[in-house]
C-alpha cells in the first residue's frame, strides 16, 4: 500500500473505499493494451480522483 493512500485511510477513514478505488483506477492504466483502452482507463482514473476530492471535501466541510 502506498504511503499517501495509507495516510488518507488513517486520517479520513470515511473516504477509505473511495481512496482505494481512485488508486486502483490509476494502477489500471498500466494494463492498457491499446491507446483506446488507455484513454478509457485514464478517463476512469480522472473520474475516480474527482470522486475522491468530492468525498474528502464533504468530510472536511462537515
Amino acid at each position: 500500500m502506498a504511503a499517501p493512500l495509507l495516510r488518507v485511510r488513517l486520517l479520513l477513514p470515511e473516504v477509505a473505499v473511495t481512496a482505494q478505488l481512485a488508486v486502483q483506477a490509476a494502477y489500471d492504466m498500466r494494463t492498457a493494451d491499446s491507446t483506446t483502452t488507455l484513454q478509457e482507463a485514464r478517463e476512469r482514473a480522472i473520474r475516480a480522483a474527482d470522486d475522491l476530492v468530492a468525498a474528502v471535501g464533504a468530510v472536511l466541510a462537515a
